[in-house]
């Protein structure tokens, strides 16, 4: 995998999903393998994008979820641990899909990436959502599996097969990643 060609899209690491409303135990131990992965794009000069619930008070998965990730709001910044850079990316999203109403996908087109390292929460969910679009746009989705996670085992073991079966998501660990890519 070229790391001219490849971006990372980190899902929703954020402090309402890793520590706050949304807390998960299972997310939370996504942060050190989603770190050693980011440290080593940034040292390949991959492309890092975060992808960010910025929710407005009129959402409709607020119904669901509760208030969380509210646009300005503490809990929609991205974890300290993760150590967002000035050459990284962020765009703000309003539902499980980082490219539905968001400049993701001109950003990506823009670059020259034709592969993307889908990480983060959740992957039954939102990284799912996020791989759909990507694979319609014809992006090579890549899921690292340590460096994404769910509520439970079930979703995230659920989610791994589906981004497989459906997407043909190729599914490797941060240390395979940082492995096969080359300057």
């Amino acid at each position: 995998m070229d790391a001219k060609t490849t971006a990372i899209i980190v899902v929703d690491m954020l402090n309402d999903f890793v520590t706050g409303h949304l807390k998960s135990e299972r997310v939370m131990k996504t942060v050190a393998p989603l770190k050693q992965l980011l440290d080593c794009a940034r040292e390949k000069e991959i492309t890092v994008i975060f992808s960010n619930d910025s929710r407005l008070p009129i959402d409709c998965e607020l119904e669901t979820w509760g208030e969380h990730a509210i646009r300005g709001a503490k809990g929609a910044e991205v974890i300290p641990e993760l150590g967002l850079c000035d050459d990284d990316y962020e765009v703000p999203k309003r539902c499980y899909n980082s490219f539905f109403g968001t400049n993701l996908d001109l950003i990506l087109s823009n670059l020259g990436i034709e592969n993307v390292v889908v990480t983060g929460c959740h992957t039954h969910m939102c990284v799912r959502h996020t791989s759909a679009i990507a694979y319609c746009l014809g992006y090579n989705i890549y899921v690292a599996s340590d460096a994404t996670n769910s509520f439970t085992e079930e979703d995230y073991n659920n989610g791994i097969a589906y981004l497989k079966q459906i997407y043909k998501a190729q599914v490797f660990t941060v240390d395979e990643l940082c492995a096969m890519w080359t300057k």
